[in-house]
């Protein structure tokens, strides 16, 4: 069962700030959450077969770009370069 302190210490985790209102909102869509998955869970699905499934509809071909002239536009839209490539932020 979803309480409130597993909203509060998730919002830590995220480094968010929740106020006691938005963690009374979020334990309620939680615990909707949870036992709508608990719900589908409970569905007998051994007798299903997959249809329409292959690894090329959730892959691409990972290609490099060849067109100079899209690949500059591109960069000119970053503020900052290094080497000819965009400069973004750190992401930690």
């Amino acid at each position: 069962m979803i309480t409130k302190q597993d909203v509060e210490l998730a919002g830590k985790l995220a480094r968010m700030t929740v106020s006691e209102q938005e963690a009374d909102i979020y334990e309620g869509q939680l615990r909707a959450l949870f036992g709508w998955v608990n719900d589908l869970k409970a569905i007998n699905t051994d007798d299903v077969k997959l249809t329409n499934v292959t690894l090329a509809a959730h892959t691409r071909k990972d290609e490099a770009v060849t067109d100079e002239q899209a690949a500059a536009k591109l960069r000119a839209m970053f503020a900052q370069q290094l080497n000819d490539q965009a400069k973004v932020k750190k992401v930690l």
